[in-house]
């Protein structure tokens, strides 16, 4: 099994979006069925630095295993994890110490709206739009396969058509 942690997006010198793909690759990734390849979505609603330790990151996380098919990545399980992490700094390393996170179920906006607090419009405007979502999914696939070397062309979740990366 391959499980390579990769950043979600064109800013992965970013220690903290490492830090939180770590976690979630790492510490959420493992309560999925798992594939050959975890990569994680991260869309950052709001961030709260004080020059020192510890950050607040509000945002929708996301975790998805995929199998590769040739050129194309077949979604084998994922899901969603809303939340506000807290991510704190140890010999010059930042790593995630907390997850708040959002309720599943009736419970879910009323949750969203106490963690996120302020940052709930912005949470919202990322969480409710698909359009979003998938384009953060796909730059995150982008970055991955260039990342690691991988010649894919295409990821398809189960009864849908594959989606072109390129």
């Amino acid at each position: 099994m391959l499980a390579v942690i990769a950043c979600s997006d064109s800013r992965k010198e970013d220690p903290i979006r490492e830090a939180i793909s770590n976690y979630l690759v790492n510490e959420i990734g493992p309560n999925y069925l798992q594939g050959e390849i975890c990569i994680p979505v991260i869309m950052i609603a709001a961030t709260e630095e004080n020059g020192q330790s510890p950050t607040r990151v509000w945002g929708d996380f996301w975790v998805d295993w995929y199998n590769r098919e040739g050129d194309t990545l077949k979604t084998v399980s994922g899901g969603n994890h809303s939340g506000c992490m807290t991510i704190e700094v140890k010999d010059g390393k930042p790593f995630v110490t907390a997850f708040e996170q959002t309720v599943d179920g009736a419970g879910n906006e009323q949750s969203a709206r106490r963690i996120f607090g302020k940052h709930y419009d912005a949470f919202h405007n990322i969480h409710s739009n698909q359009d979003v979502r998938e384009a953060y999914r796909k730059e995150a696939i982008q970055n991955y396969c260039k990342s690691n070397g991988l010649d894919v062309r295409y990821y398809q979740d189960y009864g849908w058509p594959a989606v072109d990366i390129r």
